[in-house]
């Protein structure tokens, strides 16, 4: 199976004309029978989404972030028993780059990921080094940190989750990691969680588009792809889609 993960973050997309875009753009073309595309738009357009719109495939829901607590008193959170609930979420990013910089831990992480389980949704879990860590050849040691806790749970099935590595000096800037890069840390990757006893998937995350994808689709153990600024847009997203 190949995922193509569209994350919207905080825009307010009008999905109607989004899924036409998309459709009108696929044209005739047949997508890989293995992909499967997940959109994450805001917890406001999850129920809305599927709602009255044709699609020329069948998209996956899921969310962009989730609480590592159950229910109680936690103001303003979204714990998984509401995305299983009322949505159709079967997936949902964790640890995204933009969560870590607001002060989210590992631990913090790993709770959520244990919260979705429960409720059988798919955590994408998201983890990457900064261009200071990079620079100081400290990479496979971040990322052993970033992952050590979640791989090492015997009390977790890490094949039920997916991981998207996503260099944070890649993402947003229009320039994704180069392929020796991203070859040589999802080389590393798979060592750590050793992939012939495992059925994980990794992800690659980071200034993805049209025009690069099909080349990092082409690194070994690149499962498929989390995009952002370049899932805006319905038809650029189509495009991507025909990469796989």
């Amino acid at each position: 199976m190949k995922y193509l993960v569209a994350n919207w973050k905080m825009n307010l997309i009008n999905s109607k004309n989004w899924i036409c875009d998309f459709n009108n753009n696929l044209n005739d073309s047949n997508l890989n029978d293995d992909l499967r595309i997940v959109i994450c738009p805001n917890y406001l357009q999850l129920p809305k989404f599927n709602q009255n719109h044709l699609s020329k495939i069948n998209f996956s829901m899921g969310a962009q972030n989730v609480s590592g607590n159950n229910s109680g008193a936690f103001t303003g959170e979204i714990s998984a028993e509401h995305l299983s609930e009322f949505s159709e979420v079967r997936y949902c990013i964790v640890g995204h780059s933009e969560r870590r910089s607001a002060g989210e831990t590992d631990a913090m992480i790993k709770a959520k990921v244990k919260q979705l389980l429960t409720k059988n949704i798919t955590p994408i879990i998201c983890f990457g080094e900064s261009h200071e860590i990079q620079e100081k050849g400290e990479t496979e040691k971040f990322l052993n940190s970033q992952l050590n806790s979640i791989v090492n749970d015997e009390n977790l099935n890490i094949d039920s989750c997916i991981l998207a590595y996503e260099p944070l000096w890649a993402i947003g800037k229009g320039i994704p990691a180069d392929l020796e890069t991203i070859n040589n840390s999802i080389s590393y990757i798979t060592k750590i969680i050793d992939l012939n006893k495992s059925n994980l998937k990794i992800l690659y995350g980071g200034s993805v588009d049209s025009e690069n994808s099909g080349e990092i689709l082409s690194v070994d153990n690149v499962s498929g792809l989390l995009v952002g600024n370049s899932s805006l847009d319905g038809k650029e997203f189509a495009n991507i889609a025909k990469k796989f």
